[in-house]
């Protein structure tokens, strides 16, 4: 079994259903690939052809003035099928050939003879020599299972020459006196039973064995891969292309993506046994399926900050990097100066006074919507405004005073949760130097409250650059994100207008620390490769291209 995997391999890579017009993956078997597939499968073809049972058969025989005898050779064995030389081509349009040369046969085995009342029998040693065998070998793929198929579909052998050495009697001259027709019905028998192993060998070995490859891989409780065939395997002149979907979809509700994969122009590399071309579209499936499944998204609460850290999740620690949290109130000039810096009308900030200070201050709802800049509203004030224009800066600090106590008093130093989500599903870019991906991140803050229910507090947008590092095993493909620092927007806030530079440090601290850990050890665990059983790749060399990457590889079978 094992020796037939390699030659598998090489035939396809994956197999299930194909829609695409273009493949999502592509694997391409170099003529180096070939060889080393015939090295193996020939090994294996061997083991079964030393299997071969030769059937009994017996004759007549007459010599003049003795008449006319009988004799049987049965019991035989083949002691050595040796299988010396060998190659596997590519058959354009068609598949593979096979060519051995050279071979040869020990067999034993024993035989009788019988004229009239004379009976002998003794021991006989048989050597073929000299044969050749030339195999078909047609490539294919099943619509209705979605598997690749192999078939010979032609088989020949022809046999140089018999040796027959006959032993344990003294009439075994009389044996030896018709020995060209005892070999031409052995070399008949060993023809037969030659391509009858070939073909049956394909049929029911490495057929089979093509079931191994996985039609689909599941990667967790959400997303599976799609390894099928586009179109039944390619031979060309120089390599054998399995074109496959490579495409990611989720469990419990497969809809096509709303995009295509690309076409991929492989390079004429030939340093490695087979080179496994992974198109953009694989992975940009990935990101659409994990994001509409929603689970592109990760909740940070205090207790999973290192203890030794200054950050804290906790609306103390929230309020020293916001100012209307702590410093706002301290100062009201100041105070009033922020609020015209941050809101162009300060109108929609009076009207969220209480009800006890509106009824203090009728003269501030005299003020219209359309004074947009307070200083010159203020100063178009009469008279009486204008002597209560001291009023009103101590009633505008007392008010953003009173927000920052009723803030304190609502929130007093409770745990903070943060939720950091995908809002649109990532998209990897790949060229010929990096691979680039730009995901577009928000993350919605809210206060826990003493029931346990949450207060939103204010939500953010998040924009970075985050490069992939891509890599191998010997049958699976991993990944590593690495992330620059974050630039933050206010989305919205339930606290006010603030500044978020101070929050950027904490931001960047709690992404590092906490979130991209756990994202590279997901992509660490990756995702397989479509091969057969107990393959494995060595010797890996990645080089990206133009939307795809290209990885070079050896094969083992262990």
């Amino acid at each position: 079994m094992g020796s037939r995997a390699t030659l598998v391999l090489l035939v396809v890579v994956g197999t299930a259903m194909a829609a695409a017009t273009n493949p999502g993956f592509v694997t391409r078997i170099t003529q180096q690939g070939l060889d080393f597939a015939c090295q193996e499968g020939v090994a294996m073809l061997q083991k079964e052809l030393e299997k071969i049972k030769i059937p009994d058969f017996s004759g007549s025989f007459k010599v003049k003035h003795l008449g006319k005898g009988h004799y049987s050779f049965y019991s035989m064995v083949i002691r050595t099928f040796q299988l010396p030389s060998s190659q596997i081509k590519l058959v354009p349009s068609v598949g593979l050939k096979l060519s051995i040369g050279n071979a040869n046969v020990k067999i034993s085995g024993k035989w009788k003879a019988r004229k009239d009342f004379i009976k002998t029998s003794g021991n006989f040693d048989l050597r073929i020599e000299g044969i050749s065998i030339s195999t078909d070998l047609k490539l294919g793929s099943d619509p209705s299972s979605g598997h690749a198929t192999i078939a010979c579909s032609s088989c020949s052998s022809n046999i140089n020459s018999v040796h027959l050495d006959i032993s344990g009697s003294s009439l075994g001259w009389l044996i030896k006196l018709f020995h060209k027709k005892i070999e031409s019905s052995l070399r008949d028998a060993m023809n037969r039973q030659i391509c009858e192993t070939v073909t049956s060998t394909v049929s029911s070995q490495l057929q089979p064995y093509l079931q191994t490859l996985p039609v689909t891989a599941k990667i967790d409780d959400v997303a599976g891969i799609d390894y099928s065939l586009v179109a039944p395997p390619t031979a060309t002149a120089d390599n054998l292309d399995v074109q496959l979907k490579g495409e990611f979809f989720r469990l419990a509700k497969r809809t096509p993506p709303p995009f295509a994969p690309p076409a991929l122009t492989f390079p004429t590399d030939h340093n490695r046994m087979v080179y496994l071309g992974i198109s953009d579209y694989l992975f940009n499936t990935a990101g659409l399926v994990y994001q509409e499944a929603g689970v592109l998204k990760i909740t940070l609460t205090d207790d999973m900050v290192p203890k030794e850290s200054k950050i804290r999740l906790t609306t103390k620690f929230l309020g020293t990097l916001i100012p209307q949290l702590t410093a706002y109130h301290r100062d009201p000039i100041p105070a009033l100066l922020e609020l015209t810096a941050y809101q162009r009308d300060p109108i929609p900030a009076l009207l969220e006074l209480t009800a006890y200070q509106r009824d203090h201050i009728p003269a501030l709802l005299e003020l219209t919507a359309y004074h947009r800049d307070p200083i010159p509203a203020l100063l178009e004030l009469t008279a009486y405004h204008r002597d209560h224009i001291p009023a009103l800066l101590e009633l505008t600090a007392y008010q953003r005073d009173h927000n920052s106590i009723q803030v304190a008093k609502r929130f007093p130093d409770m745990k903070v949760e943060l939720l950091i989500s995908v809002s649109s599903p990532p998209r990897l870019s790949v060229g010929p130097t990096s691979l680039a991906l730009s995901p577009v991140l928000e993350s919605q803050t809210f206060a826990i409250l003493p029931n346990s229910s949450l207060a939103p507090l204010f939500q953010l947008g998040l924009t970075t650059n985050v490069s992939l590092e891509v890599g191998a095993t010997s049958d699976k493909l991993i990944g590593k994100l690495k992330m620059d620092k974050l630039l933050l927007e206010l989305k919205h806030s339930d606290v006010g207008p603030f500044s978020v530079q101070l929050l950027q440090d904490m931001l960047n601290y709690l992404i590092q620390t906490l979130v991209l850990p756990k994202v590279n050890e997901k992509l660490q665990q990756g995702f397989p490769l479509p091969l057969p059983a107990h393959v494995q790749l060595s010797n890996l060399v990645l080089q990206p291209h133009q939307d795809f990457l290209l990885f070079g590889a050896d094969v083992h079978y262990n």
